[in-house]
Protein backbone atom coordinates (compact mmCIF):
# COMPACT_ATOMS: atom_id res chain seq x y z
CA UNK A 1 0.00 0.00 0.00
CA UNK A 2 2.87 2.36 0.86
CA UNK A 3 4.59 1.57 -2.46
CA UNK A 4 1.34 2.13 -4.37
CA UNK A 5 0.88 5.56 -2.75
CA UNK A 6 4.53 6.43 -3.36
CA UNK A 7 4.20 5.68 -7.08
CA UNK A 8 0.85 7.49 -7.33
CA UNK A 9 2.31 10.66 -5.76
CA UNK A 10 5.49 10.74 -7.87
CA UNK A 11 5.30 11.66 -11.56
CA UNK A 12 8.78 10.22 -12.10
CA UNK A 13 7.93 6.84 -10.53
CA UNK A 14 4.47 6.74 -12.13
CA UNK A 15 5.85 7.33 -15.62
CA UNK A 16 8.53 4.71 -14.95
CA UNK A 17 5.88 2.24 -13.76
CA UNK A 18 3.66 2.81 -16.84
CA UNK A 19 6.54 2.71 -19.32
CA UNK A 20 8.18 -0.26 -17.57
CA UNK A 21 4.93 -2.26 -17.63
CA UNK A 22 4.60 -1.58 -21.35
CA UNK A 23 8.27 -2.30 -22.01
CA UNK A 24 8.06 -5.54 -20.03
CA UNK A 25 5.14 -6.67 -22.18
CA UNK A 26 7.13 -5.74 -25.29
CA UNK A 27 10.18 -7.58 -23.92
CA UNK A 28 8.14 -10.74 -23.36
CA UNK A 29 7.05 -10.79 -27.00
CA UNK A 30 10.47 -9.66 -28.25
CA UNK A 31 12.18 -12.50 -26.41
CA UNK A 32 9.51 -15.00 -27.34
CA UNK A 33 10.95 -14.26 -30.79
CA UNK A 34 14.28 -15.95 -30.01
CA UNK A 35 13.06 -19.29 -28.60
CA UNK A 36 10.63 -19.58 -31.51
CA UNK A 37 13.07 -18.56 -34.28
CA UNK A 38 15.97 -20.59 -32.81
CA UNK A 39 13.80 -23.72 -33.02
CA UNK A 40 12.91 -23.09 -36.67
CA UNK A 41 16.45 -22.59 -38.05
CA UNK A 42 19.86 -24.17 -37.51
CA UNK A 43 22.55 -22.56 -35.31
CA UNK A 44 24.48 -21.00 -38.24
CA UNK A 45 21.33 -19.43 -39.71
CA UNK A 46 20.34 -18.10 -36.29
CA UNK A 47 23.72 -16.35 -36.13
CA UNK A 48 23.07 -14.81 -39.54
CA UNK A 49 19.66 -13.53 -38.41
CA UNK A 50 21.16 -12.02 -35.25
CA UNK A 51 23.89 -10.29 -37.25
CA UNK A 52 21.44 -8.61 -39.65
CA UNK A 53 19.29 -7.49 -36.69
CA UNK A 54 22.44 -6.03 -35.09
CA UNK A 55 23.22 -4.09 -38.29
CA UNK A 56 19.66 -2.72 -38.23
CA UNK A 57 20.20 -1.61 -34.62
CA UNK A 58 23.36 0.25 -35.67
CA UNK A 59 21.54 2.03 -38.49
CA UNK A 60 18.65 2.69 -36.12
CA UNK A 61 20.92 5.07 -34.20
CA UNK A 62 20.08 7.71 -36.82
CA UNK A 63 16.40 7.25 -35.98
CA UNK A 64 17.02 7.35 -32.23
CA UNK A 65 19.00 10.60 -32.56
CA UNK A 66 16.19 12.04 -34.67
CA UNK A 67 13.69 10.86 -32.05
CA UNK A 68 15.51 12.63 -29.22
CA UNK A 69 15.54 15.82 -31.33
CA UNK A 70 11.75 15.41 -31.79
CA UNK A 71 11.33 15.05 -28.01
CA UNK A 72 13.46 18.13 -27.39
CA UNK A 73 11.54 20.28 -29.89
CA UNK A 74 8.21 19.06 -28.55
CA UNK A 75 9.15 19.59 -24.89
CA UNK A 76 10.46 23.09 -25.55
CA UNK A 77 7.70 24.31 -27.87
CA UNK A 78 6.29 26.51 -25.09
CA UNK A 79 2.75 26.14 -26.40
CA UNK A 80 3.68 26.89 -30.03
CA UNK A 81 2.61 23.42 -31.18
CA UNK A 82 2.08 24.31 -34.85
CA UNK A 83 5.59 25.74 -35.10
CA UNK A 84 7.11 22.67 -33.41
CA UNK A 85 5.22 20.32 -35.76
CA UNK A 86 6.62 22.15 -38.77
CA UNK A 87 10.19 21.95 -37.41
CA UNK A 88 9.80 18.24 -36.59
CA UNK A 89 8.58 17.51 -40.14
CA UNK A 90 11.53 19.38 -41.62
CA UNK A 91 13.84 17.27 -39.46
CA UNK A 92 11.96 14.18 -40.65
CA UNK A 93 12.60 15.21 -44.26
CA UNK A 94 16.35 15.53 -43.57
CA UNK A 95 16.38 12.12 -41.85
CA UNK A 96 14.57 10.58 -44.84
CA UNK A 97 17.16 12.04 -47.24
CA UNK A 98 20.03 10.58 -45.22
CA UNK A 99 18.25 7.20 -45.00
CA UNK A 100 17.82 7.07 -48.78
CA UNK A 101 21.58 7.51 -49.11
CA UNK A 102 22.04 4.66 -46.63
CA UNK A 103 19.88 2.40 -48.83
CA UNK A 104 22.02 3.26 -51.87
CA UNK A 105 25.23 2.46 -49.95
CA UNK A 106 23.81 -0.83 -48.66
CA UNK A 107 22.64 -1.82 -52.13
CA UNK A 108 26.04 -1.13 -53.72
CA UNK A 109 28.01 -2.89 -50.96
CA UNK A 110 25.61 -5.77 -50.31
CA UNK A 111 27.72 -8.44 -52.04
CA UNK A 112 30.87 -7.29 -50.26
CA UNK A 113 29.02 -7.47 -46.92
CA UNK A 114 27.62 -10.88 -47.84
CA UNK A 115 31.11 -12.32 -48.41
CA UNK A 116 32.76 -10.57 -45.43
CA UNK A 117 30.09 -11.62 -42.91
CA UNK A 118 29.56 -15.08 -44.43
CA UNK A 119 25.89 -14.55 -45.37
CA UNK A 120 23.98 -16.84 -47.73
CA UNK A 121 22.33 -13.90 -49.55
CA UNK A 122 22.96 -10.19 -50.21
CA UNK A 123 19.26 -9.26 -50.16
CA UNK A 124 18.92 -8.83 -46.34
CA UNK A 125 21.32 -5.86 -46.47
CA UNK A 126 19.09 -4.04 -48.97
CA UNK A 127 15.95 -4.88 -46.99
CA UNK A 128 17.45 -3.50 -43.78
CA UNK A 129 17.85 -0.14 -45.54
CA UNK A 130 14.20 -0.24 -46.63
CA UNK A 131 13.24 -1.00 -43.03
CA UNK A 132 15.08 2.12 -41.83
CA UNK A 133 13.05 4.28 -44.24
CA UNK A 134 9.73 2.78 -43.13
CA UNK A 135 10.77 3.41 -39.52
CA UNK A 136 11.02 7.18 -39.98
CA UNK A 137 7.30 8.13 -39.74
CA UNK A 138 6.96 5.58 -36.94
CA UNK A 139 9.86 7.16 -35.02
CA UNK A 140 8.40 10.66 -35.42
CA UNK A 141 5.05 9.73 -33.96
CA UNK A 142 6.49 7.51 -31.24
CA UNK A 143 8.61 10.32 -29.84
CA UNK A 144 5.83 12.89 -30.24
CA UNK A 145 3.55 10.67 -28.13
CA UNK A 146 6.38 10.03 -25.65
CA UNK A 147 7.04 13.76 -25.28
CA UNK A 148 3.30 14.23 -24.64
CA UNK A 149 3.57 11.56 -21.88
CA UNK A 150 1.15 9.30 -23.79
CA UNK A 151 3.17 6.28 -22.72
CA UNK A 152 0.28 3.83 -22.99
CA UNK A 153 0.03 4.37 -26.77
CA UNK A 154 3.82 4.15 -27.11
CA UNK A 155 3.79 0.83 -25.27
CA UNK A 156 0.90 -0.56 -27.34
CA UNK A 157 2.72 0.34 -30.57
CA UNK A 158 5.76 -1.56 -29.31
CA UNK A 159 3.62 -4.61 -28.53
CA UNK A 160 2.03 -4.47 -32.00
CA UNK A 161 5.48 -4.43 -33.60
CA UNK A 162 6.87 -7.20 -31.37
CA UNK A 163 3.92 -9.57 -31.92
CA UNK A 164 3.49 -8.95 -35.64
CA UNK A 165 7.21 -9.27 -36.47
CA UNK A 166 7.17 -12.69 -34.77
CA UNK A 167 4.07 -13.84 -36.64
CA UNK A 168 5.25 -12.59 -40.05
CA UNK A 169 8.81 -13.92 -39.56
CA UNK A 170 7.58 -17.39 -38.58
CA UNK A 171 5.27 -17.58 -41.61
CA UNK A 172 8.07 -16.52 -43.98
CA UNK A 173 10.69 -18.82 -42.43
CA UNK A 174 8.27 -21.74 -42.75
CA UNK A 175 7.84 -20.68 -46.38
CA UNK A 176 11.58 -21.23 -46.86
CA UNK A 177 13.14 -17.76 -46.59
CA UNK A 178 15.34 -17.39 -43.50
CA UNK A 179 17.24 -14.09 -43.03
CA UNK A 180 15.30 -12.54 -45.92
CA UNK A 181 12.05 -13.68 -44.28
CA UNK A 182 13.04 -12.09 -40.99
CA UNK A 183 13.69 -8.73 -42.66
CA UNK A 184 10.41 -8.94 -44.59
CA UNK A 185 8.67 -9.82 -41.31
CA UNK A 186 10.17 -6.71 -39.72
CA UNK A 187 9.03 -4.57 -42.67
CA UNK A 188 5.42 -5.82 -42.58
CA UNK A 189 5.31 -5.38 -38.79
CA UNK A 190 6.64 -1.83 -39.09
CA UNK A 191 3.99 -0.91 -41.65
CA UNK A 192 1.31 -2.10 -39.22
CA UNK A 193 2.92 -0.06 -36.42
CA UNK A 194 3.04 3.08 -38.58
CA UNK A 195 -0.69 2.72 -39.24
CA UNK A 196 -1.45 2.45 -35.50
CA UNK A 197 0.77 5.40 -34.52
CA UNK A 198 -0.67 7.59 -37.28
CA UNK A 199 -4.17 6.83 -35.99
CA UNK A 200 -3.27 7.58 -32.36
CA UNK A 201 -1.36 10.79 -33.10
CA UNK A 202 -4.14 12.18 -35.30
CA UNK A 203 -5.24 15.56 -33.97
CA UNK A 204 -2.03 16.16 -32.03
CA UNK A 205 0.32 15.80 -35.03
CA UNK A 206 -0.13 16.05 -38.83
CA UNK A 207 -1.09 12.83 -40.59
CA UNK A 208 1.25 11.11 -43.05
CA UNK A 209 0.12 12.86 -46.25
CA UNK A 210 -0.23 16.29 -44.63
CA UNK A 211 3.29 15.79 -43.26
CA UNK A 212 4.68 15.14 -46.75
CA UNK A 213 3.00 18.34 -48.01
CA UNK A 214 4.68 20.29 -45.22
CA UNK A 215 8.08 18.97 -46.37
CA UNK A 216 7.92 21.57 -49.14
CA UNK A 217 6.70 24.63 -47.25
CA UNK A 218 9.16 27.47 -46.73
CA UNK A 219 10.68 27.77 -43.26
CA UNK A 220 10.68 31.01 -41.27
CA UNK A 221 13.97 32.45 -40.00
CA UNK A 222 13.20 31.27 -36.47
CA UNK A 223 12.39 27.78 -37.72
CA UNK A 224 15.66 27.64 -39.68
CA UNK A 225 17.62 28.57 -36.55
CA UNK A 226 15.84 25.89 -34.55
CA UNK A 227 16.34 23.28 -37.29
CA UNK A 228 20.09 24.04 -37.45
CA UNK A 229 20.35 23.78 -33.66
CA UNK A 230 18.50 20.46 -33.58
CA UNK A 231 20.60 19.05 -36.45
CA UNK A 232 23.70 19.81 -34.39
CA UNK A 233 22.03 18.25 -31.33
CA UNK A 234 21.01 15.13 -33.30
CA UNK A 235 24.46 14.83 -34.88
CA UNK A 236 26.19 14.79 -31.50
CA UNK A 237 23.63 12.30 -30.16
CA UNK A 238 24.21 10.14 -33.23
CA UNK A 239 27.93 9.96 -32.50
CA UNK A 240 27.33 9.15 -28.83
CA UNK A 241 24.71 6.50 -29.49
CA UNK A 242 26.74 4.99 -32.33
CA UNK A 243 29.61 4.44 -29.91
CA UNK A 244 27.37 3.09 -27.14
CA UNK A 245 25.51 0.78 -29.52
CA UNK A 246 28.79 -0.54 -30.90
CA UNK A 247 29.73 -1.35 -27.32
CA UNK A 248 26.65 -3.48 -26.65
CA UNK A 249 25.27 -4.91 -29.90
CA UNK A 250 28.02 -5.16 -32.52
CA UNK A 251 29.64 -8.17 -30.86
CA UNK A 252 27.54 -10.58 -32.95
CA UNK A 253 28.89 -8.93 -36.13
CA UNK A 254 32.46 -9.20 -34.80
CA UNK A 255 31.73 -12.88 -34.15
CA UNK A 256 30.68 -13.32 -37.81
CA UNK A 257 34.05 -11.91 -38.88
CA UNK A 258 36.30 -14.06 -36.67
CA UNK A 259 34.39 -17.25 -35.86
CA UNK A 260 32.97 -20.01 -38.04
CA UNK A 261 29.26 -19.62 -38.93
CA UNK A 262 28.39 -22.36 -36.40
CA UNK A 263 30.47 -20.77 -33.61
CA UNK A 264 29.05 -17.34 -34.46
CA UNK A 265 25.57 -18.84 -34.15
CA UNK A 266 26.38 -20.19 -30.68
CA UNK A 267 27.78 -16.81 -29.66
CA UNK A 268 24.67 -15.06 -30.99
CA UNK A 269 22.53 -17.34 -28.84
CA UNK A 270 24.41 -16.39 -25.68
CA UNK A 271 24.33 -12.71 -26.64
CA UNK A 272 20.60 -12.67 -27.41
CA UNK A 273 19.73 -14.19 -24.02
CA UNK A 274 22.05 -11.88 -22.07
CA UNK A 275 20.67 -8.86 -23.92
CA UNK A 276 17.39 -9.35 -22.06
CA UNK A 277 19.14 -7.57 -19.17
CA UNK A 278 19.61 -4.52 -21.40
CA UNK A 279 16.25 -4.33 -23.11
CA UNK A 280 14.07 -5.05 -20.08
CA UNK A 281 15.62 -2.00 -18.38
CA UNK A 282 15.61 0.25 -21.48
CA UNK A 283 12.40 2.02 -20.42
CA UNK A 284 14.17 3.42 -17.35
CA UNK A 285 16.59 5.33 -19.58
CA UNK A 286 13.70 6.49 -21.77
CA UNK A 287 11.85 7.99 -18.81
CA UNK A 288 15.04 9.59 -17.48
CA UNK A 289 15.85 11.49 -20.67
CA UNK A 290 12.25 12.76 -20.80
CA UNK A 291 12.39 13.84 -17.12
CA UNK A 292 15.78 15.56 -16.86
CA UNK A 293 16.35 18.99 -18.41
CA UNK A 294 19.27 21.36 -18.88
CA UNK A 295 17.76 23.97 -16.57
CA UNK A 296 17.05 21.50 -13.77
CA UNK A 297 19.06 21.95 -10.57
CA UNK A 298 22.04 19.63 -10.05
CA UNK A 299 20.48 18.12 -6.92
CA UNK A 300 17.18 17.37 -8.65
CA UNK A 301 18.84 15.92 -11.77
CA UNK A 302 21.17 13.72 -9.71
CA UNK A 303 18.20 12.59 -7.64
CA UNK A 304 16.43 11.37 -10.78
CA UNK A 305 19.61 9.63 -11.94
CA UNK A 306 20.05 7.85 -8.59
CA UNK A 307 16.45 6.61 -8.62
CA UNK A 308 16.92 5.35 -12.16
CA UNK A 309 20.16 3.54 -11.28
CA UNK A 310 18.53 1.85 -8.28
CA UNK A 311 15.62 0.67 -10.45
CA UNK A 312 17.99 -0.55 -13.14
CA UNK A 313 20.20 -2.46 -10.70
CA UNK A 314 17.21 -4.06 -8.98
CA UNK A 315 15.60 -5.23 -12.23
CA UNK A 316 18.62 -5.79 -14.48
CA UNK A 317 20.80 -7.08 -11.67
CA UNK A 318 18.11 -9.57 -10.65
CA UNK A 319 17.88 -10.96 -14.18
CA UNK A 320 21.69 -11.13 -14.51
CA UNK A 321 21.95 -13.05 -11.23
CA UNK A 322 19.28 -15.52 -12.37
CA UNK A 323 21.10 -16.13 -15.66
CA UNK A 324 24.37 -16.58 -13.76
CA UNK A 325 22.94 -19.09 -11.28
CA UNK A 326 20.87 -21.02 -13.83
CA UNK A 327 22.69 -20.65 -17.19
CA UNK A 328 21.83 -24.09 -18.57
CA UNK A 329 18.16 -23.80 -17.65
CA UNK A 330 17.96 -20.28 -19.12
CA UNK A 331 19.44 -21.34 -22.46
CA UNK A 332 17.26 -24.44 -22.74
CA UNK A 333 14.15 -22.44 -21.91
CA UNK A 334 14.86 -19.57 -24.30
CA UNK A 335 16.76 -21.19 -27.18
CA UNK A 336 16.31 -24.96 -26.99
CA UNK A 337 18.87 -27.73 -26.67
CA UNK A 338 21.47 -26.67 -29.22
CA UNK A 339 23.36 -24.11 -27.10
CA UNK A 340 24.32 -25.97 -23.88
CA UNK A 341 27.99 -26.14 -24.88
CA UNK A 342 28.39 -22.39 -24.28
CA UNK A 343 26.23 -22.10 -21.14
CA UNK A 344 29.30 -21.29 -19.00
CA UNK A 345 29.63 -17.99 -20.91
CA UNK A 346 26.17 -16.71 -19.95
CA UNK A 347 27.22 -15.23 -16.54
CA UNK A 348 29.97 -13.19 -18.21
CA UNK A 349 27.65 -12.09 -21.02
CA UNK A 350 24.97 -11.08 -18.47
CA UNK A 351 27.47 -8.97 -16.50
CA UNK A 352 28.48 -7.32 -19.79
CA UNK A 353 24.87 -6.41 -20.60
CA UNK A 354 24.23 -5.04 -17.10
CA UNK A 355 27.28 -2.78 -17.51
CA UNK A 356 26.03 -1.73 -20.97
CA UNK A 357 22.60 -0.88 -19.52
CA UNK A 358 24.23 1.33 -16.86
CA UNK A 359 26.35 3.06 -19.51
CA UNK A 360 23.28 3.68 -21.65
CA UNK A 361 21.53 5.28 -18.66
CA UNK A 362 24.52 7.53 -17.90
CA UNK A 363 24.98 8.59 -21.53
CA UNK A 364 21.30 9.50 -21.90
CA UNK A 365 21.51 11.49 -18.65
CA UNK A 366 24.47 13.41 -20.09
CA UNK A 367 22.55 14.00 -23.33
CA UNK A 368 19.58 15.36 -21.37
CA UNK A 369 21.96 17.69 -19.51
CA UNK A 370 23.59 18.72 -22.82
CA UNK A 371 27.01 17.56 -21.62
CA UNK A 372 28.75 16.46 -24.78
CA UNK A 373 32.11 15.58 -23.19
CA UNK A 374 30.48 12.15 -22.86
CA UNK A 375 32.02 11.44 -26.26
CA UNK A 376 35.44 11.14 -24.54
CA UNK A 377 34.76 7.95 -22.50
CA UNK A 378 32.90 6.46 -25.48
CA UNK A 379 35.95 7.02 -27.71
CA UNK A 380 38.24 5.58 -25.03
CA UNK A 381 35.98 2.52 -24.75
CA UNK A 382 36.04 2.04 -28.51
CA UNK A 383 39.85 2.30 -28.57
CA UNK A 384 40.15 -0.32 -25.81
CA UNK A 385 37.74 -2.62 -27.65
CA UNK A 386 39.48 -2.25 -31.01
CA UNK A 387 42.91 -2.78 -29.42
CA UNK A 388 41.87 -6.00 -27.69
CA UNK A 389 40.14 -7.40 -30.80
CA UNK A 390 43.07 -6.55 -33.07
CA UNK A 391 45.58 -8.09 -30.63
CA UNK A 392 43.91 -11.49 -30.65
CA UNK A 393 40.89 -11.51 -28.33
CA UNK A 394 38.81 -13.08 -31.08
CA UNK A 395 37.45 -16.34 -29.68
CA UNK A 396 34.12 -16.35 -27.82
CA UNK A 397 35.62 -15.67 -24.39
CA UNK A 398 38.00 -13.08 -25.82
CA UNK A 399 35.22 -11.11 -27.52
CA UNK A 400 33.19 -11.05 -24.28
CA UNK A 401 36.18 -9.90 -22.21
CA UNK A 402 37.05 -7.24 -24.80
CA UNK A 403 33.54 -5.80 -24.60
CA UNK A 404 33.34 -6.04 -20.81
CA UNK A 405 36.73 -4.32 -20.31
CA UNK A 406 35.79 -1.50 -22.70
CA UNK A 407 32.38 -0.98 -21.10
CA UNK A 408 33.78 -1.08 -17.54
CA UNK A 409 36.24 1.69 -18.49
CA UNK A 410 33.43 3.76 -20.00
CA UNK A 411 31.31 3.33 -16.85
CA UNK A 412 34.07 4.51 -14.50
CA UNK A 413 34.87 7.59 -16.60
CA UNK A 414 31.18 8.49 -17.01
CA UNK A 415 30.57 8.33 -13.25
CA UNK A 416 33.57 10.58 -12.59
CA UNK A 417 32.43 13.04 -15.28
CA UNK A 418 28.91 13.29 -13.90
CA UNK A 419 29.97 13.68 -10.26
CA UNK A 420 32.51 16.39 -11.11
CA UNK A 421 30.10 18.25 -13.42
CA UNK A 422 27.20 18.23 -10.96
CA UNK A 423 29.49 19.18 -8.06
CA UNK A 424 30.57 22.36 -9.85
CA UNK A 425 26.97 22.97 -10.95
CA UNK A 426 25.86 22.87 -7.29
CA UNK A 427 28.61 25.34 -6.34
CA UNK A 428 27.58 27.73 -9.12
CA UNK A 429 23.94 27.54 -8.01
CA UNK A 430 24.76 28.54 -4.41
Amino acid sequence: MYLKNKIANSDFLRHNAIFFAGTLAIAVFNYLYYPVISRLVDVATFGEIQAIISIFMQLGILLTAFGYAVTHVRNNSQGLRTNSDSVILKLEKITLTISLLVVVVLATTSYFLKDTLQFSSALPFVLVGVLVIINIPSTTRTYVLQADKRLKEVSVSGIIFAVSKLVFSVILILAGVDAVGVMLGYIFAQLLTVWYLSKKSKGSFPDFFDGIRQYFTKESIDQLKLIKREIKFAGIICLLLFGITLLYSFDVVIARMYLTPYEAGLYSGISSVARIVFFVTASISGVLIASVTVRQSAASALGSLKKSMVLLLLIGGGIAIFFSVFPMFSLRLLLGTGYESVATLLPLASLLMLTCALNNLLVLYQIARRSYITIIPVIIGFIILATMILTGYTNMVGILWSYLTANAAVFVILVIQILVREKYAKISQV
